[in-house]
């Protein structure tokens, strides 16, 4: 896409570090295109021994914000003078902007999932939920299916003291059962009997991760109206198995996509046309494409040098 600004342009940045992986600023791009904004995403690569310089370049710079991936989505908690509840409490925040010099940030990305989820068809309210997994995305994604009417919440972890903390704040923040749960076999299967919607939250079979669920057959022991999401795309063996079975199944892919919906809300307030989705969606795949392009060139430069 062709990029262009003048004077009126809204500048923000995609910061992380490394950034080598990172597809989200030609994405924000699109979407901007989409809403016909005059604004730029640019990718920002900081060491983090300079972010408390690069928040303060930002705010000079007069720049809308910034949208954060690793490892600063914790890091920038305390820089913020407002932030979303769940958010702060599950140390998790991608996005910020700057109003009226204040620093506004929010995580979206269990709002993402939600909203994927919910955009499935899949009755979220009085739902009994199934968490596999207490990492970075698990605490929130649970948050969101709870401001959703969840009425009931599984965290199923190896670490049973993330679980726990999870569910504790869970139960702190909504009106809502919540419990963490060792990750065995016979817990796994016990729980997804008493599941409607169950949510892997895991790199478990990510691609190039190398490690797979070793046995599925608690995907069995799901009721058949269970529904069965990811935060991975396109496909896992999880999802697979799911499919198999008849049950409802949403990939990673409709989570990022929503997420770009939300963030242009928190951003800009601007309500996206279902038809954005599309967009959101193409332009994650041509990201990723590009990025392996570019990470595969790169390695094979390396091995040309070495």
């Amino acid at each position: 896409m062709r990029v262009k600004h003048d004077v009126n342009t809204q500048y923000s940045c995609q910061v992380g570090y490394p950034l080598d992986y990172s597809c989200a600023a030609y994405v924000h791009n699109r979407m901007y295109e989409v809403a016909g904004l005059n604004a730029i995403c640019l990718s920002v690569e900081v060491k983090p021994e300079d972010f408390p310089a690069f928040i303060e370049g930002n705010r000079a710079m007069g720049m809308s914000g910034f949208d954060i991936t690793t490892p600063f989505k914790s890091e920038v908690i305390q820089y913020l003078d407002e932030c979303e509840e769940s958010s702060r409490v599950f140390k998790c925040v991608n996005h910020v902007k700057w109003v009226d010099g204040k620093l506004v940030g929010v995580g979206l990305d269990g709002v993402g999932m939600g909203m994927a989820i919910a955009r499935s068809g899949a009755k979220i309210e009085g739902s009994r939920v199934t968490i596999l997994g207490a990492g970075a995305v698990a605490g929130p994604i649970a948050a969101d299916l709870c401001k959703r009417g969840a009425k009931r919440v599984h965290i199923v972890n190896r670490t049973l003291e993330k679980a726990q903390y999870i569910a504790e704040q869970l139960m702190r923040l909504y009106p809502v059962e919540a419990v963490g749960v060792k990750w065995t076999k016979e817990n796994l299967e016990k729980t997804a009997g008493e599941t409607d919607l169950l949510v892997q939250c895991t790199t478990l079979g990510a691609a190039g991760h190398g490690k797979d669920y070793e046995d599925l057959h608690f995907i069995d022991c799901l009721p058949e109206t269970a529904t069965v999401a990811d935060v991975l795309y396109p496909h896992t063996s999880l999802l697979d198995t799911a499919a198999a079975r008849g049950l409802k199944t949403v990939n990673g892919m409709g989570m990022l996509a929503c997420q770009q919906l939300a963030m242009m809300k928190f951003r800009f307030g601007i309500d996206m046309p279902d038809s954005a989705l599309q967009d959101a969606e193409e332009a994650v795949d041509i990201a990723v494409a590009m990025r392996d392009l570019r990470l595969a060139k790169r390695t094979e430069e390396a091995k040309c040098h070495g």
